[in-house]
């Protein structure tokens, strides 16, 4: 059975006769004769009672047209979404996030004018290492990231900047060294026990925080603490088992239980980016980039 035929079995019930419902959709009497007989003979019933002037649904033609009209409403409806699915204006958006980053202002102005102009799309949330969501980008398993420390020589992927952040010294509120009013240096911390998270979770990220402590002549002690992600250390660092290198923008969400203190010696910027695959060509990927851009107008310089 074709949608096709069904729509001329509701062009004959419509118009009551074969010979108009034949004008009517612009096709041939004979020819609509022959789509209705191929669809009484699939079905096994007699569709139609032939009257002197015209047809009429026999019961079972009454049962079918309730039930192509039902079909074909859903078939139109499935057309519908396809095409706002095309124009980006439907479907789930899946984002990476580094982790204690969700809350920047830009991603929730982006999505509160996303879900104003678009009010069938579903975004969805993942916090995870930058290292993790390129991985994801490649597989489209995610369809944008905020991230933070690729490689710009990857033409794989293009990237707006969209914050600034540096790495500090984040310290137990209770550490002498957090009360401490002069510069502090990374050697002030010798032998205290640092922080970290595995390197395959963000190698870039570890990657400095090792030259950084290597430059200054540190050696930290090891910590028997094994972290995931950068809130999970700040949290542990609040509990008073160590200290960490970690974002400065932290603060915010740590000023009462953790101390951040920029170090002299310390000097990691980096710049956090919304990412997606260059050459990838998604429509919902799209809109949202344009209504990240008019809900954020570009940095200055």
């Amino acid at each position: 059975m074709e949608l096709k035929q069904l729509r001329y079995f509701l062009g004959v019930c419509d118009a009551g006769s074969i010979a108009q419902a034949a004008r009517a959709l612009h096709i041939a009497q004979p020819a609509l004769s022959r789509q209705i007989a191929a669809l009484e003979a699939e079905l096994g019933v007699t569709l139609f009672t032939r009257l002197p002037r015209g047809v009429a649904p026999t019961r079972p033609g009454e049962a079918l047209r309730e039930r192509a009209l039902d079909i074909l409403g859903r078939a139109n409806a499935v057309g519908e979404q396809v095409r706002v699915a095309s124009r980006g204006l439907a479907g789930t958006l899946r984002i990476g996030v580094m982790p204690g980053y969700s809350g920047i202002p830009q991603l929730a102005a982006a999505i509160l004018k996303l879900h104003e102009a678009s009010p069938a799309v579903e975004v969805r949330i993942e916090a995870m290492h930058s290292a993790e969501q390129l991985d994801q980008l490649h597989r489209h398993e995610l369809d944008l990231g905020i991230l933070a420390w690729r490689s710009p020589l990857d033409a794989a992927f293009a990237g707006v900047p969209i914050f600034d952040d540096r790495m500090a010294l984040a310290l137990p509120a209770d550490w002498p060294q957090a009360r401490r009013k002069k510069p502090l240096w990374l050697r002030d911390l010798a032998g205290k026990p640092l922080l970290v998270f595995p390197r395959e979770r963000s190698p870039v990220h570890y990657d400095k925080m090792v030259q950084a402590c290597a430059a200054a002549g540190v050696r930290p002690a090891q910590c028997k603490v094994s972290v995931t992600d950068s809130l999970t250390m700040a949290g542990m660092v609040a509990a008073g088992l160590g200290y960490a290198i970690a974002p400065l923008s932290f603060q915010r969400q740590w000023a009462a239980q953790v101390a951040f203190r920029p170090a002299v010696d310390l000097d990691i910027p980096f710049t956090l980016e919304l990412v997606g695959l260059a050459q990838r060509h998604d429509p919902l990927s799209a809109h949202f980039l344009r209504i990240w851009q008019s809900a954020n107008p570009p940095r200055p310089g």
